[in-house]
């Protein structure tokens, strides 16, 4: 049991036995199924060593990442590194340039930015700029260059606006798109908060998956990730923290919310849910025990004792790390009617919870639409 007060008896970690793996550097489709990826920032050389380099990898993201990953590869050799390019941050994308590729003297091609990529990075990335809402011609264009590339060490990235979930003939022209890919499609969409919030992108997220048939990672992604692997993702990567399980758009900034906006967001797995430290030492726990955690980071702590100075931040990113993996490990070598049925039980299982917890503190614990998206059958 990883929690008092609440118990989710099908999100027990595995305690399984994990072969050595190698890291399959070079080669996308050897190297990232059967893994749980991470999306890290400042904090990625404390996350790092907490991965299981045999089940995991983690996407480095931000600046200063390109500085970092040699120093971070020292110190884990056996983890898989991926670069994100800065493109999919800072660019956006049009029919005539939907990669952003270095200009002036130096005139760099796709093929070579690659190139230039794989020097660091176990598998390259298209630098693809953000897509607007209903731009099939640059999402088109997108496609049709990275397909031109006879490459088995590269990811076609599509950065997506959040609005192509809200419409049908948009989602249809996407999975149209990504089943024309040569190459494994890293997925991900824009927002300035959770761009799957929403019962009806939950759904559209989840189609997506279903019903498409190249190679797709869900990308900067929340708990929703193991929405899409229940349902045909080949792996999901999940961000230790808000800004990570998303893109903001292209010159955007997120919402900031009160004072203590900095206070980390902790994954409860029995719940399926992340919550914010200061949501629940105000609303949840303000009369009543809090629950305590038993993962390698807590150790028997309250869950709601981090506030926003930067270790305390810290600490609940890294607790994120590892219940991630936690929910991870009973889902390593299932196939796909296996992990859906293992997910069908978690989703339910998160769901008993909510009237547990409700009981505890004495007060109603709604239950999240998407949640019940993801217990609702396929």
């Amino acid at each position: 049991m990883m929690f008092t007060v609440i118990d989710n008896p099908s999100t027990a970690p595995s305690t399984a036995f994990v072969a050595p793996r190698p890291v399959e550097t070079g080669d996308a489709l050897a190297l990232l199924p059967n893994r749980q990826f991470h999306v890290s920032n400042v904090n990625a050389a404390g996350e790092a060593p907490l991965i299981n380099a045999s089940a995991g990898g983690l996407f480095l993201v931000g600046d200063r990442a390109p500085k970092t990953i040699e120093q971070i590869r020292s110190d884990n050799p056996g983890l898989p590194l991926i670069l994100e390019p800065r493109a999919m941050r800072k660019y956006w994308a049009t029919e005539d340039k939907p990669f952003l590729l270095p200009g002036g003297l130096f005139q760099s091609t796709l093929d070579g930015e690659l190139d230039w990529q794989r020097l660091d990075s176990d598998l390259a990335i298209t630098p693809t700029g953000q897509i607007r809402v209903g731009d099939s011609a640059t999402l088109k264009a997108a496609l049709r260059e990275a397909n031109k590339l006879d490459r088995s060490d590269m990811m076609l990235a599509l950065p997506m606006a959040s609005g192509w979930m809200n419409n049908e003939q948009h989602v249809k022209q996407l999975i149209a798109v990504i089943n024309r890919s040569r190459h494994p499609v890293l997925l991900t969409f824009t927002s300035s908060s959770n761009p799957v919030g929403s019962a009806r992108r939950a759904k559209a997220y989840r189609r997506i998956f279903k019903e498409t048939t190249a190679p797709v990672v869900a990308y900067r992604t929340d708990l929703v990730g193991f929405d899409a692997v229940a349902h045909g993702a080949l792996a999901s990567a999940i961000g230790s923290y808000p800004s990570l399980r998303r893109l903001t758009p292209v010159g955007g900034r997120g919402f900031a919310m009160d004072p203590e906006v900095k206070s980390p967001h902790m994954l409860i797995t029995d719940m399926l849910r992340f919550v914010r430290s200061t949501h629940m030492r105000r609303i949840w726990f303000a009369s009543a025990a809090s629950i305590q955690c038993f993962c390698v980071i807590c150790r028997g702590a309250d869950i709601d004792r981090l506030h926003g100075e930067p270790h305390e931040r810290r600490l609940g990113h890294n607790h994120n790390v590892v219940t991630i993996d936690h929910l991870y490990s009973s889902y390593r070598d299932l196939d796909e009617a296996g992990r859906r049925a293992l997910w069908a039980r978690q989703t339910a299982g998160a769901i008993d919870t909510h009237p547990q917890l409700a009981a505890h503190i004495n007060q109603p614990v709604p239950v999240d639409n998407v949640l019940k998206v993801w217990a609702s059958a396929s």
